[in-house]
């Protein structure tokens, strides 16, 4: 399914990240202390993630709240809520009460570059939302139709220069992470192939899959097991080497656009006025969960990568979040992309 048009509301921007990093900056041991007196949770909690199931986000989502879930001692039950590039469930995050009950996980795309990609949206990222931490880092690999008849970023290009009129790419909607992926990869190799935007990265790889489209900017999380078992090939890893799972396919390094690096960051947050004590606790069990043994097995056979332990605190994601948001600013910018 195709992505819809979304006009969400206008709301006046400007505010800035300095009291969120305020607060995060009160004793640890207090917010603790605090948590213990709260009792939370009681009760499910919800997390919301704004791609429909099945794709990189998604994946990587499930797995961490698993773990966080099995530390806090309640379940957590993910909602998918796709629609407009993550626009949709973010907006509706950022409506929900602000009491920890409610979590949203995000990544590059549907956090950082949405920021400045959509004209008007109904919450601000840095000042509606308090980060726990950041869960997962996803290489990114460039995933075409099983009867695609290049590999290597060098091939591809000569490739997509010949035949581009008659390509397309897939993506999670305008301004997801594999739709930014499809753009960086156009403007670096210097192409023109067309985006075909989808509600979830998963339902714009099954269209690879079936011959639908050429290929699409893809995360490990699900592109590793679809290469292995011959279901698309895997044209090029977007990073300096290759990875452990996939060492058969060659890295961006391996050509003559040695500097095109692409990684998806992921991130999970709660709705702004989530009581620092509440904060305190699910950042624990978030750590928790990315720490286990167990999740590392699963996720690093995807190659996933733990973030860097500064990433998973509150105040790291915090400066995260506020860097990349400034980053992609100008990228988007320079792209002339814009969605009302």
């Amino acid at each position: 399914m195709r992505e819809e048009t979304f006009r969400p509301g206008r709301r006046r921007a400007g505010h800035t990240c300095a009291a969120l990093l305020l607060g995060l900056a009160l004793p640890a041991a207090a917010w603790a202390a605090g948590a213990a007196d709260t009792g939370f949770p009681r009760r499910p909690l919800t997390l919301i993630v704004p791609f429909a199931a099945g794709g990189p986000t998604d994946v990587l989502a499930r797995v961490v709240a698993e773990g966080m879930s099995k530390d806090l001692g309640q379940p957590i039950v993910v909602e998918n809520t796709p629609g407009a590039g993550g626009t949709v469930g973010n907006a509706r995050a950022a409506r929900a009460a602000g009491d920890g009950y409610t979590l949203l996980v995000g990544n590059v795309g549907t956090l950082a570059a949405n920021a400045s990609l959509y004209k008007r949206l109904s919450y601000n990222v840095l000042s509606d939302f308090i980060p726990l931490g950041s869960i997962g880092d996803a290489p990114q690999v460039v995933s075409a139709r099983k009867d695609f008849p290049v590999t290597g970023l060098d091939d591809f290009a000569k490739y997509a220069k010949a035949h581009g009129p008659q390509m397309n790419f897939g993506a999670a909607g305008v301004g997801s992470g594999s739709f930014l992926g499809g753009i960086l990869l156009n403007e670096r190799l210097g192409l023109k192939i067309n985006a075909v935007n989808y509600r979830g990265a998963g339902q714009a790889l099954n269209d690879v899959m079936a011959g639908h489209l050429d290929y699409m900017v893809d995360s490990s999380t699900t592109s590793v097991g679809y290469i292995q078992s011959g279901m698309v090939r895997g044209v090029a890893v977007l990073r300096p080497q290759r990875i452990k799972a996939l060492p058969d396919v060659p890295a961006a390094g391996e050509s003559g656009y040695a500097d095109l690096r692409y990684d998806i960051w992921n991130m999970m947050l709660v709705p702004r006025g989530t009581p620092p004590a509440v904060v305190t606790r699910l950042n624990r069990a978030l750590r928790a969960s990315i720490a286990d043994p167990s999740t590392q097995g699963r996720l690093s056979g995807s190659g996933i990568e733990a973030p860097a332990p500064a990433q998973q605190t509150p105040e790291g994601a915090a400066e995260l979040l506020n860097a990349e948001v400034r980053r992609w600013g100008p990228v988007i910018g320079k792209l002339g992309i814009t969605v009302d």
